[in-house]
């Protein structure tokens, strides 16, 4: 799935969640954060720290693959012009 924002992430957060059936008491306390953030995180918080989403995301059982938004050639242009 790709996500573009902080509500699309959140509700891939909950919809993981509730899939394995953890509750974010559960979440929270495999992640080592508040129930409170990850209620936030759930409801799309676009300023929640990277290193604590990666440890909630994992937490549900989910990683994030991060990949282009270009197709390579695209990039290999943009690159090869700020190279000179």
């Amino acid at each position: 799935m790709i996500v573009t924002n902080a509500e699309q992430l959140g509700a891939l957060l909950r919809r993981a969640r509730k899939e394995r059936g953890l509750t974010q008491a559960q979440v929270a306390a495999t992640a080592r954060v508040s129930r409170q953030w990850v209620v936030a995180a759930e409801a799309g918080a676009p300023t929640a720290r990277l290193d604590l989403t990666l440890d909630v995301l994992r937490a549900v059982g989910l990683v994030v693959d991060v990949v282009p938004d270009e197709p390579d050639d695209a990039i290999e242009t943009v690159l090869g012009r700020a190279r000179g």
